[in-house]
C-alpha cells in the first residue's frame, strides 16, 4: 500500500480530491492531506510519503520549495504538481524537479487519476528492480564483521562504551559513532520464512535496513543471534536540528523517533514484500544521555517483542517508553485468542474516542504499536471488515446520534466526528444516508 499526501492551500480541493480518491477501487492508497507547505513538512517528519500531489502555488512555501523538503526526508517520493496556471516558466521549474506530471486544475480528475497511477507503477518497477538486485545478492555469502559484532555484544552485555572503544584489541576498526553526541539502538526481531536461512534472512534484512537508511544517519550493526539485529545509530546534528521545536523546552528527539518509526516501516514493508519475512522493531531512547543504561533499554525492548510475538503479533514497532508499560493491563494471563480480541477493542475504542481528530491508519498503528499495513490487513483478518469502512460507520453514526439529540449546529456536528468542511461533511453524509444533513435534520 502506498501512501499518497495531497497538498492545497484550498480545502475543498483537497476534500473533493481525497473523496474522488477513496471512491476509485482502482487505487489501494493511504490518502492523508495538508492544507500548507507547512502541514505537509509536518507529516512528512511522522510518516513514509510514496506520492505527493501538491498545488504549485501556495503561501510563505510554494510547492516548488516544498518539493525539496519532501525529497530530504523520502527521496523516492514521486512529485504531481497542480495548478491553476499554464505558464511556461512553471512547467519549466516543475521539470527542473523531476517531477513525475505537471496537471492544469482545469483538466479535471482523470488526468490526476492517470498520473497517480503512472506514480504507482514506477514505484512498482523500483521496488522490483530492488528485489532482483536483492535477489542476485542473496547468493552471495558476506563474511561477519566478527570483532564488530563482539564489541557491539559487549556493550549490550553493559560494559562501558568508553573502555571498549579504548581497548587495544579493537584498535584498526572504525566506529563511526560519537559516544558524546545523540545516539540509540534499534532492535530487529525477524519471523524467518520457511524457505530462506535464517543467515540469509538476516542478512537482506540488514541490507534493507541500510538501503532505506538516509545518509544523515551513522549506523553501526551487529547480529545477536539467529532472529535478532542490532544496530547503534546516531543522527547528524543537522538533521537533528530540523525537528527542533520553537519552544526551546520541548526536545527534538520525540519529532525525530517519529520520523525514524517512519523509515522502519519502509524496512518492514520491503521486507515483506521481499522475504515473505515479518520483521519488529523496538527502539531505545538516547545513549548519550547514559550509555550505561544500554543493557537494560535492550532487555526491556527485547523481553516487550518476545511478549507481542508470542500473542502471535507480527510487524511491531515500539519504543522504549511502550516497552516499559504493559501492552495489556493483564497480558500475563491472556491467551492468544484473547489477545486478539483486546487488540480489536483497543483499535475501535481508539476510534471512537478520536472521531473529531485523527483516525489516519498511522495513528492507529501508533497506538497499537503496529506497521500501518498490518494494521489494515490484520483488522480485515480479524473481524472481516475494512478498517475503513468500520471508521466511516462510526462517524456516521455519531453524527446521526448528535443530529438527533442535540441542538448543535451542522458546521459543529460535522466537526465533531473529524469534518473540517461542512462541504465535504454533507457530501458524505448524502452518499451514505441518500439525503444531506438538513434535510435528515428536518424530516425528524
Amino acid at each position: 500500500m502506498y501512501r499518497l499526501l495531497i497538498v492545497d492551500d484550498e480545502p475543498v480541493i483537497v476534500n473533493g480530491l481525497i473523496q474522488l480518491f477513496q471512491e476509485n477501487t482502482e487505487f489501494e492508497l493511504d490518502v492523508c492531506k495538508a492544507y500548507s507547505a507547512a502541514q505537509a513538512l509536518s507529516i512528512a517528519k511522522k510518516m513514509k510519503l510514496d506520492i505527493l500531489v501538491s498545488d504549485i502555488r501556495m503561501p510563505q512555501k510554494t510547492g516548488l520549495q516544498l518539493v525539496d523538503e519532501i525529497a530530504y526526508y523520502w527521496p523516492h517520493c514521486r512529485i504531481i504538481f497542480l495548478t491553476g496556471y499554464s505558464e511556461f516558466d512553471y512547467v519549466q521549474a516543475a521539470l527542473r524537479k523531476s517531477a513525475d506530471n505537471y496537471i492544469l486544475k482545469t483538466e479535471g480528475i482523470d488526468p490526476i487519476f492517470r498520473a497517480v497511477g503512472e506514480a504507482c507503477h514506477k514505484l512498482d518497477e523500483e521496488n522490483s528492480r530492488r528485489i532482483r538486485e536483492e535477489k542476485a545478492s542473496m547468493h552471495f555469502q558476506i563474511a561477519a564483521p566478527v570483532l564488530k559484532n563482539e564489541r557491539i555484544r559487549r556493550m549490550l552485555k553493559g560494559e562501558p562504551a568508553a573502555s571498549l572503544l579504548a581497548d587495544p584489541r579493537y584498535e584498526e576498526l572504525d566506529f563511526r559513532l560519537n559516544a558524546e553526541e545523540p545516539a540509540f539502538v534499534v532492535i530487529g526481531r525477524i519471523d524467518n520464512p520457511e524457505d530462506l536461512k535464517p543467515q540469509e534472512a538476516l542478512e537482506s534484512v540488514q541490507r534493507a535496513f541500510h538501503n532505506n537508511l538516509p545518509d544523515s544517519i551513522t549506523c553501526e550493526s551487529s547480529i545477536s543471534d539467529e532472529h535478532i539485529v542490532v544496530w547503534l545509530l546516531q543522527p547528524q546534528a543537522e538533521l537533528l536540528g530540523r525537528f527542533l521545536h520553537p519552544d526551546p523546552e520541548a526536545p527534538a528527539w520525540k519529532g525525530f523517533m517519529a520520523y525514524m518509526k517512519g523509515i522502519l516501516e519502509l524496512v518492514q514493508n520491503e521486507c515483506e514484500s521481499l522475504l515473505g519475512a515479518s520483521v519488529s522493531f523496538g527502539v531505545s531512547g538516547d545513549l548519550s544521555k547514559g550509555w550505561e543504561t544500554i543493557r537494560d533499554q535492550y532487555s526491556a525492548l527485547l523481553g516487550a517483542l518476545e511478549s507481542r510475538v508470542s500473542f502471535g503479533h507480527k510487524m511491531i514497532v515500539i519504543d522504549i517508553e511502550q516497552a516499559h508499560q504493559p501492552f495489556s493491563p493483564e497480558s500475563g494471563q491472556m491467551k492468544q485468542e484473547d489477545m486478539k480480541s483486546w487488540v480489536i477493542n483497543q483499535i475501535q475504542s481508539f476510534i471512537q474516542h478520536h472521531l473529531s481528530g485523527d483516525v489516519s491508519l498511522t495513528a492507529i498503528a501508533e497506538h497499537v504499536h503496529f506497521n500501518p499495513s498490518y494494521l489494515s490487513r490484520y483488522y480485515k483478518q480479524m473481524t472481516g471488515q475494512n478498517l475503513q469502512d468500520y471508521i466511516q460507520s462510526k462517524k456516521l453514526e455519531c453524527a446521526l446520534h448528535l443530529m438527533q439529540h442535540t441542538n448543535l449546529k451542522l458546521i459543529e456536528i460535522a466537526a465533531r466526528v473529524g469534518f473540517d468542511s461542512h462541504s465535504y461533511f454533507t457530501t458524505f453524509f448524502k452518499k451514505k444516508m441518500g439525503v444531506s444533513p438538513q434535510e435528515y435534520r428536518n424530516s425528524k
